[in-house]
């Protein structure tokens, strides 16, 4: 049996090994929820919270790991059940966000072993400290002003002084559109305006820390021939 009567989402797609996972995690002793799709997926990690995701990669709708980047600021460990074994292929799923990484084919007693390991993590570190599954999780766009942090997609993010001080600026007034000009007085405090790029420089690399696609921003954004505004 797991230690706990934890809830599993598994999303797979090929429908006879779903059904065979699915009836094992079950003699486990774990619940278990079954996605085809990483839009299923989504749906099923609000409606029904589980604790862990036990991920394929070849989706119809896409890469398995393209759903991890919606996932770091949620209480969910991943295990990622694929056959793209290689070296790379392991590295790769971890650096983008899975907890473990077990190729295709696997012995079941080895994925029951691997699901325990991951429930007996009962804290992992963020930011330097302990957040438990029990305690409350850091929301986005959270600030740790005494670890230059910010909590984002990715996780706690560390940005330098000058980074930390003008996303703290911008975050207490989402929405708003903020000139160029002032954010040069109220940000850098100049008083006597220069003509300089520093604002576009420090807006790309702020981007580069905390969106999920920094190209193609979705919260940081330039404002044409007005300013900037940081949406929600």
């Amino acid at each position: 049996m797991s230690e706990s009567k934890a809830r599993v989402l598994l999303v797979e797609d090929e429908l006879a090994l779903a059904d065979a996972l699915v009836l094992s995690l079950k003699k486990m002793g774990f619940e278990c929820s079954w996605a085809k799709t990483l839009r299923e997926a989504r749906e099923l990690i609000v409606t029904e919270s589980p604790r862990i995701l036990v991920l394929d990669r070849q989706l119809p709708d896409g890469d398995g790991l393209d759903l991890l980047k919606d996932l770091r600021f949620r209480r969910l460990k991943v295990l990622v059940l694929s056959s793209k074994s290689s070296a790379e292929e392991r590295i790769k799923g971890l650096e983008r966000g899975a907890d473990d990484y077990l190729p295709k084919p696997f012995h079941w007693d080895e994925l029951k072993a691997r699901l325990n390991a991951l429930l007996r993590r009962k804290s992992e570190e963020v930011g330097g400290e302990f957040w438990s599954d029990e305690s409350e999780s850091p929301k986005l766009w959270q600030l740790d002003p005494d670890r230059l942090q910010v909590f984002t997609y990715q996780g706690w993010v560390v940005l330098t002084p000058l980074e930390f001080k003008f996303l703290s600026y911008v975050l207490q007034k989402p929405g708003t559109i903020l000139s160029k000009d002032r954010l040069l007085r109220e940000v850098w405090g100049f008083s006597l305006l220069p003509k300089t790029r520093t604002v576009d420089y420090l807006i790309t690399q702020i981007r580069k820390r905390i969106e999920v696609e920094p190209e193609s921003p979705k919260h940081l954004l330039t404002v044409r021939g007005a300013g900037v505004k940081f949406l929600i």
